[in-house]
């Protein structure tokens, strides 16, 4: 079975981006326009989302990695320490579901809870040097799954795309985390 269009239950009236007003309609004397030929953006991200999401879960499952946790891992390779509250917000992930991530990323020796220097009534999360060398194999890894899935672009227009998904995402995170930089 061929599926004609990916996105058929859509309203068939909105245009994308790509997609012009059918004649085909008036042309035949149906009464009936052709479906859109293009994908609406929205739809479009996710099913790229999906994609990415597969081939980057699949190059850290090859490194016996989880995605959370190398998001985790990540996000304080970029922050060099952070609060767990702090990180739960910016990862999106609820405070006692990081509470056990960290707990196992703590016993595999990549993370280390240490008192903030600035208050030291509050503990901050930090990597340890094994959490840097594990983050770095997992970066690699990732890179060469985003190589894969964006092969067809050339180097200007990855540095587009680039551009335009971070201003998209700007604007759509700090929408919904009241101002948060992240996603």
């Amino acid at each position: 079975m061929v599926i004609a269009s990916y996105h058929s239950g859509m309203d068939a009236r909105r245009q994308t981006l790509t997609s012009a007003p059918s004649d085909a309609a008036s042309a035949s004397g149906s009464g009936q326009a052709d479906p859109p030929q293009a994908t609406a953006c929205g739809l479009l991200m996710l099913r790229l989302g999906r994609a990415a999401g597969a081939r980057i879960g699949a190059a850290l499952d090859a490194l016996g990695m989880h995605p959370h946790e190398y998001a985790l891992l990540h996000a304080l390779a970029e922050e060099d320490a952070a609060s767990q509250s702090e990180l739960a917000a910016a990862l999106r992930v609820h405070p006692s579901n990081l509470v056990a991530l960290v707990d196992g990323l703590e016993d595999g020796g990549l993370v280390e809870r240490r008192r903030d220097p600035a208050d030291r009534r509050r503990h901050v999360l930090a990597l340890t040097t094994a959490g840097r060398v594990r983050v770095a194999r997992a970066r690699r890894a990732v890179e060469d799954a985003e190589e894969d899935l964006l092969a067809p672009l050339e180097a200007g227009d990855r540095i587009r795309l680039q551009e335009y998904l971070e201003r998209i995402a700007a604007r759509a995170c700090s929408a919904r985390r009241g101002g948060g930089r992240r996603c």
